[in-house]
């Protein structure tokens, strides 16, 4: 049997994982070195680490790993949007991204990703949306080019059911990503089940078109009954009372496998986006995240 690491690089979701890492120095640092100690993931995520020191001890620690820089958070927390129709607002927003890229080469990262920003309240202005926020992408993918390269990738969030994000569906990050590639400059997709199976997608019947730009893939469970209390997007542990059980994840590698997404040269990312609650230490939900893929392979190749 082809082994996962043969096709895919796991990654350890340090913002998930470790979610208040940022908030002191150091602790970033002590997440990524507990995450390459477990020996199984490959690749890794984080969210802005402010700490210039660390940053430049976690470029010297991560060796040949992959390191996605995820900057959403700094986008939210100034109330930024990429996408919003305030020209200025979007300035200030593709400012503020490109900002982080020097920060993003500092801690070693082959990658920044970040999300589209909330949707216009009138829902017939958001195909207006969408064409701002390629306006703003581009000098940011352009600024990504320069110096060392960084892969600039966008998440496609949940339109209408929870985050509300403008961009949404797999088809209009395709479209985006193409707009893009025809002006000569490289978006990539990190894309989400959560989000797709919210913007009522079914992840293996969008996948074939999006394998050419997408990098990233996250499994991630939701719950999507309207009247439950966990309703969305809010990063469940895998199983009841959100969709995606363990095994579902193996249907969903063999159809990733069948795709050819996953494949010995492009290898992309796999991460599990489940959130650290009280109840678990972040080791074991670390853990936990391994034996999750482990497990779902085998179910994927039996």
């Amino acid at each position: 049997m082809v082994r996962l690491h043969d096709v895919a690089r796991p990654a350890a979701m340090i913002s998930q994982t470790w979610p208040t890492s940022r908030e002191t120095e150091g602790a970033t640092l002590g997440a990524i070195e507990a995450a390459m100690a477990n020996g199984f993931f490959t690749a890794l995520q984080t969210v802005e680490v402010p700490f210039p020191d660390e940053r430049k001890q976690i470029a010297g620690a991560i060796g040949d790993r992959p390191l996605t820089y995820c900057v959403s958070r700094v986008l939210n927390e100034n109330k930024l949007n990429l996408s919003s129709l305030d020209a200025s607002i979007r300035e200030a927003s593709s400012a503020k991204v490109i900002a982080c890229f020097d920060d993003a080469r500092e801690a070693g990262a082959s990658g920044v990703s970040f999300i589209s920003g909330a949707r216009p309240d009138e829902p017939g202005k958001r195909e207006d949306a969408l064409a701002a926020l390629q306006e703003s992408l581009a000098p940011i993918c352009e600024a990504a080019a320069q110096g060392p390269a960084l892969r600039v990738l966008i998440e496609p969030l949940d339109t209408d059911a929870h985050k509300e994000n403008t961009l949404g569906t797999t088809r209009e990050a395709l479209a985006l990503c193409g707009a893009l590639q025809r002006k000569g400059l490289g978006l990539r997709l990190c894309l989400d089940t959560a989000h797709m199976v919210l913007n009522g997608e079914s992840p293996i019947e969008e996948l074939p078109a999006a394998i050419a730009f997408t990098d990233e893939f996250h499994f991630c469970n939701c719950v999507t009954d309207q009247g439950h209390e966990l309703f969305g997007d809010r990063h469940i542990a895998f199983g009841e009372p959100g969709w995606l059980t363990v095994q579902e994840m193996g249907r969903l590698m063999h159809g990733l496998v069948d795709t050819g997404f996953l494949n010995e040269q492009k290898k992309p990312v796999l991460l599990c986006e489940v959130l650290k609650t009280e109840a678990v230490t972040s080791e074991d939900l670390l853990a936990a995240a391994e034996k999750a893929l482990c497990d779902a392979w085998e179910m994927a190749n039996e």
